[in-house]
């Protein structure tokens, strides 16, 4: 098997994680310690999954084709 492979993989399983990171910085996303909770909002969903989802088709045009 190719590493190259199992680095693809990994990308695409973090896309969605990496695509958080906007919506924390705009205060979608929010972490209580002292009550242990994440509340994330409507437009923290929307924007992790549309950033997973760019993340996502970026790594399938540089290795989905053949």
């Amino acid at each position: 098997m190719n590493n190259a492979v199992y680095i693809r993989l990994l990308a695409y399983v973090l896309s969605t994680a990496a695509g958080l990171i906007p919506a924390a910085w705009a205060g979608w996303i929010s972490y209580d310690a002292a009550a242990q909770m994440l509340q994330i909002s409507i437009p923290g969903v929307v924007t992790a999954v549309m950033g997973g989802v760019g993340l996502t088709g970026a790594i399938f045009a540089k290795w989905g084709v053949k």
